[in-house]
């Protein structure tokens, strides 16, 4: 079977950051004919890659194909909507040279929207199945910059044609949430669907030693990015205010963004930062703690994230002011409490509350059959063999 894996934000080997298609890339290649194409941009930091890291990242019967992208600094802004414009050109340039039956199945990132949409209006040209993996729902995913989007029905946003259009597209669904896939299959509710959460690196996880620290303290942890999907002012100041009342705390904070330079004001004996460090670091620290926090604002429409992954194969309790039910359901795996984003009364409560249930059960075999990739993504390939072989 002959296998492209369509990811504009993908890391390639020796890049940080985990991401699913390359896992799934190297993965399917084991039996299968893959491409994988993917930006000549890294999203992460911001830098372009050298031509030659198509060659030096291809293996066996992998194969990787690097997009034209003009890059950007910022996240949000005119620059990134050009840089997309540029990639999807150049991926609407490969898609026209590509020829009938050289291709199977197609396997996309959602987003983009534009190279779903591609895919689907060259599908029956070219002859292949087209799944659709949902990371993000565009434009739901624009409250996060504009809370007040949230109240407006997703249907009325601007771009929810278009979405509905790529989710419409697809042969089958994957999603990391059932959230997202609840969403697409509103469009296409025929497809058939998995939900494969981003899971979580056990291997790696089970090489890392917890970190020594000295003294007895209860140290809760963060780890990904720092901006305004996460509300870790409150944590910050939570964790102050628990410090001058008198208790033995301690944040660790593993990762940056754009609020890292603003959150620093709150570094001090209670509130440590750590920036950028190797996944197999942070594990580490993470595993020398006791309490991690899922801060996520409660307009933000992130589901389940890379960290709630890492967080749940860690099996350490959670500190949570994440807003769904899907998610209300995945920490009952586990000992949690509950606060309110943005209010530190409610924080410094849940806090005190998570103390006493720290040592509630964990349903360790749901979480592994959950989040360890090597099982979960197994789901991923059958559906990608089945849809192949039709």
């Amino acid at each position: 079977m002959k296998i492209a894996i369509v990811a504009p934000y993908c890391s390639l080997p020796g890049e940080p950051n985990f991401n699913r298609f390359w896992y799934l890339a190297v993965l399917l290649a084991q039996s299968h004919d893959v491409l994988l194409l993917t930006s000549n941009f890294k999203h992460m930091n911001k830098s372009f890659r050298r031509p030659e890291m198509a060659e030096e990242s291809s293996q066996g019967r992998l194969k990787v194909k690097l997009l034209k992208e003009s890059g950007y600094t910022k996240n949000v802004s005119l620059a990134r909507v050009q840089s997309h414009h540029v990639l999807v050109k150049d991926f609407e340039q490969w898609l026209q040279n590509c020829r009938p039956g050289e291709w199977d199945v197609v396997y996309s990132a959602y987003p983009l929207i534009a190279t779903n949409i591609l895919l689907g209006k060259h599908k029956a040209r070219l002859g292949y199945k087209l799944i659709v993996d949902v990371q993000d729902v565009w434009p739901e995913a624009f409250s996060s910059v504009i809370p007040a989007l949230k109240k407006i029905p997703h249907n009325l946003l601007p771009f929810a044609s278009r979405a509905n259009a790529a989710y419409a597209y697809a042969d089958g669904l994957v999603a990391v949430s059932q959230s997202y896939l609840d969403r697409a299959k509103e469009a296409n509710p025929g497809a058939p669907g998995e939900v494969v959460y981003i899971g979580a690196d056990y291997d790696k996880l089970g090489s890392a030693q917890p970190k020594p620290f000295d003294g007895e303290k209860t140290r809760f942890f963060y780890l990904g990015t720092l901006s305004y999907s996460y509300d870790m002012e409150t944590v910050c100041k939570g964790i102050q205010r628990l410090a001058e009342a008198g208790e033995n705390v301690e944040l660790h904070i593993m990762g940056g963004g754009p609020d890292l330079e603003k959150l620093k004001q709150y570094e001090s004996e209670a509130v440590k930062f750590y920036g950028y460090i190797p996944y197999a670091e942070m594990m580490s620290v993470a595993k020398g703690c006791d309490i991690a926090v899922n801060p996520i604002h409660s307009y933000a429409m992130q589901s389940v994230t890379n960290k709630l992954s890492d967080y749940m194969a860690l099996e350490k309790p959670i500190l949570n002011s994440q807003v769904s039910s899907e998610i209300d359901e995945i920490l009952t795996l586990l000992p949690h409490a509950n606060y309110r984003s943005g209010d530190v009364e409610s924080f410094t409560a849940a806090a005190r509350q998570i103390l006493q249930r720290k040592n509630d059960p964990v349903n360790s075999e749901e979480i592994v059959r959950r989040f360890k990739r090597d099982i979960a993504y197994q789901k991923i390939v059958r559906l990608v063999e089945q849809l192949g072989s039709r």
